[in-house]
């Protein structure tokens, strides 16, 4: 199970388990699970026989069956109707299924991955998803931290989109002058890596030559944030912190012992030595601001 934000990457993480898995070299079928009408569900996902319903010409193979051997992805799992969750538990859990209007039992196996941009765990409890199915998901989960929550990856995606789009629009490599990243650094993209692709794919187009990319030619968006108020990480390749005037001592400090903790893999005695606190200090600080990832030894 795949959770996180939109535009996190979901969808590549799935991609990276099924090259990684031993059937890397089977099919990979995705399932967008909110796109397929409710009265279409059970024949996208188990197929079909000639004859079952009007306008069934032939027989069909369902999600389930050109997955065999491979990998189903079922995509915003969150979206799918409750009379659908019933049919596509019974066919996970005995991994066999029926197509439409057939009688013979068919047998599959393959790797199930779904993903998700909701909370099914409140999905549960308000009765929109099924408890029984959530489980049978929530085997094991990976989540996707949004963008802001991991600002040392932007300057490494904001190089390899630009690569690809240059190469894409025929354009000469640029560089962003410093403000320009310093403003990309210090943006909390609320549209996750999508929306960074995008800000690279429009920059790309709009170049019209020149050696560097000022703030200006970024999307008012980001050129607005200037007057945020939040101190950034610009990467351990920087190791500086961006403070800007008027941001707190507590986010200053929450950030600090994060970035510090993160370059020490974790490790409490030595994060505390560097910042020049107590380990039972650096404890109560974790406490103080609730950040359980840290706050674990």
């Amino acid at each position: 199970m795949i959770t996180g934000e939109n535009g996190t990457g979901k969808e590549v993480f799935a991609r990276l388990l099924h090259y990684h898995n031993s059937n890397q070299n089977r099919n990979m079928i995705t399932v967008n699970c909110g796109a397929i009408p409710e009265e279409l569900v059970e024949s996208e996902m188990l197929g079909h026989e000639k004859g079952a319903f009007t306008g069934a010409d032939a027989q069909k193979k369902g999600c389930f069956e050109l997955a065999d051997k491979g990998t189903l992805f079922l995509d915003e799992i969150g979206e799918m109707s409750l009379s659908a969750q019933v049919k596509l538990l019974r066919a996970i859990e005995l991994g066999s299924f029926r197509r439409v209007g057939g009688k013979e039992e068919i047998h599959v196996d393959f790797t199930l991955i779904a993903a998700t941009n909701k909370i099914l765990n409140d999905q549960v409890k308000s009765g929109s998803f099924r408890e029984d199915l959530y489980y049978r998901l929530n085997v094991i989960e990976l989540y996707v931290p949004p963008l802001r929550h991991r600002k040392e990856d932007i300057s490494l995606l904001i190089e390899f989109y630009k690569s690809q789009f240059c190469d894409l629009y025929g354009k000469p490599d640029f560089l962003f002058d410093d403000e320009s990243r310093a403003l990309m650094m210090a943006y909390d993209w609320p549209g996750n890596i999508r929306e960074l692709k995008n800000c690279i794919e429009r920059t790309t187009v709009l170049f019209e030559g020149g050696d560097y990319i000022s703030a200006e030619m970024l999307p008012a968006s980001i050129t607005n944030s200037r007057n945020t108020h939040t101190p950034a990480y610009l990467g351990e390749a920087c190791g500086i912190l961006q403070i800007p005037i008027g941001a707190s001592l507590d986010e200053i400090e929450r950030l600090a012992i994060h970035q510090t903790l993160s370059s020490v893999d974790n490790n409490k005695t030595e994060a505390a030595k560097i910042l020049g606190f107590a380990r039972k200090t650096l404890h109560n600080k974790l406490d103080k601001y609730g950040d359980e990832q840290y706050a674990m030894d």
